[in-house]
């Protein structure tokens, strides 16, 4: 894992007020490790290009929400069926604040990518999310459905632009 550390990936705010163990086991270490080497450290190093290219500042993202053991993913109110109890779904924010932008260029991104949900979540009515959630493989471990959604009030439609 070239720009997350194991720790950045399971680190939860909410785990640790809760006094939740968020440690994963050895099969959904393995599953982190995979989905970020595969997908999510070529996505951030493919936005550190795009930022330079475009003058958009910092370069780095932060992921607000890696993996989930069951016990936080039902503290935070995430589905049951979440890819983030399987290590394969990361919520990511980049540190410049571009969010419009980095929603557009994960789009780009994974065009030619194998993954599986790009979710733009809590978006306004701009179209602007608060965050987006990147899914490298379905829970099954190995679907990979492509599905690019957008969250609108709790209600999942396809992307807006």
């Amino acid at each position: 894992m070239r720009y997350f550390t194991l720790q950045e990936c399971i680190h939860s705010d909410t785990a640790k007020a809760r006094g939740i163990d968020n440690t994963p086991g050895s099969e959904h270490e393995a599953h982190i490790v995979e989905s970020i080497e595969t997908l999510i450290d070529p996505l951030r190093e493919a936005w550190e290009a795009y930022c330079r290219q475009h003058d958009l500042g910092k370069v780095g993202i932060r992921i607000s929400s890696g993996y989930r053991r069951p016990e936080l993913n039902a503290a935070v109110g995430g589905s049951s069926t979440s890819a983030h109890c399987h290590g394969y779904a990361f919520d990511l924010v980049p540190t410049n604040g571009k969010m419009r932008e980095f929603k557009r260029f994960c789009r780009t991104f994974l065009a030619d990518k194998a993954f599986d949900q790009l979710i733009s979540e809590g978006e306004d009515e701009n179209g602007i999310p608060s965050w987006m959630h990147v899914g490298y493989k379905h829970p099954d471990g190995v679907r990979q459905r492509r599905q690019y959604l957008s969250m609108i009030g709790g209600k999942y439609y396809p992307m807006t632009n």
